[in-house]
């Protein structure tokens, strides 16, 4: 734990690279990776981490940050097929790439959480028992429909 109550793990990514992730302080959250920080409001975590105590919820949020490094090959490969099949179909003026980029970013989410699940399904269950679903229910619909909604612009007129 850091001087100002925030804390910083570092971690090396499946493809070599040492990502490093910091929480706090406040509500807040910075990824670095060879130099280039990026803080963003940690919405994701916030509403799947409701219930959770302290401790629980910084594992599983740093378990998540780590999962949208090593998630990226995924995304950029995503991306690349979402934004060529839309240009292909003649989908491609910048409010639908601008969509297609909020419909990427719900997967990237849904990628990353299901990442830590993937990876600790027992402890998962473990650590929500007792806590109410209606945050994770929102999650998954509101980031299922985002995702759902660019598959949308790209096969329908």
């Amino acid at each position: 734990m850091n001087t100002d109550g925030s804390e910083t793990r570092k971690a090396q990514v499946w493809f070599g690279i040492t990502a490093t992730v910091t929480i706090g302080p406040g509500f807040l959250h910075k990824a670095e990776v060879g130099g280039i920080v990026m803080p963003h409001l940690p919405l994701t975590n916030w509403l799947l981490r409701i219930g959770l105590p302290e401790s629980l919820n910084r594992d599983m949020s740093f378990s998540h940050e780590f999962a949208h490094f090593r998630t990226a090959p995924a995304l950029l490969i995503y991306m690349t097929v979402l934004i060529v099949l839309s240009s292909a179909t003649g989908h491609a003026d910048w409010v639908k790439i601008l969509f297609l980029l909020i419909s990427g970013l719900a997967a990237w989410e849904i990628m990353c959480e299901g990442l830590v699940i993937f990876e600790g399904a027992a402890a998962y269950r473990k650590a929500y028992d007792g806590v109410s679903r209606i945050p994770r229910l929102l999650f998954w619909a509101t980031a299922g429909v985002f995702t759902a909604s660019g598959w949308m612009v790209v096969l329908y007129r």
